[in-house]
């Protein structure tokens, strides 16, 4: 009798335990095919400022932004890079690799995510061993800037 209930002990802890396994590589199966449908869809953004517009595509692989941005002055002269980061929470912080004026620079750039929305951020920036970055993550400033309303891609 003893032995039928260790018998019986050790089947319960086998069968649960396959039984979580099987539950967890389910939802690594369905996470990755999650990833993977949003690494296929390009988002689109335009935004205006008076005379000013801007446009942003983002690409997210595996949380890592990359895309595509441009600025349209009226009295400066345009800019068009490249973006790279990642959201922290509902703000995306980037990386703005671009040409203007004849040379190409990099500065950080920042978005709030709102309402299906990117709205563009301000702050202190730092540079420090040739990289520049936000001083304040607190302190940023989410107003007066460019709205990226989402539009079609092109």
């Amino acid at each position: 009798m003893k032995a039928l209930g260790t018998f019986l002990l050790l089947s319960f802890i086998l069968l649960t335990g396959c039984n979580q396994n099987q539950q967890r590589s389910g939802d690594a199966d369905t996470s990755a095919v999650s990833e993977s449908e949003d690494a296929l869809a390009m988002k689109c953004f335009e935004a205006t400022v008076g005379k000013d517009s801007a446009s942003l595509s983002i690409n997210n692989l595996n949380g890592k932004i990359t895309g595509l941005l441009s600025f349209n002055f009226f009295e400066k002269d345009d800019s068009q890079g490249e973006i790279k980061g990642e959201f922290k929470g509902d703000t995306l912080f980037v990386d703005y690799t671009f040409n203007a004026e004849g040379r190409v620079s990099k500065n950080p750039l920042v978005f709030l995510q709102k309402d299906g929305k990117l709205i563009q951020g301000y702050g202190e920036i730092k540079t420090y061993l040739g990289k520049t970055y936000f001083t304040d993550h607190a302190a940023l400033k989410f107003e007066d800037g460019f709205t990226f309303e989402p539009t079609d891609c092109k």
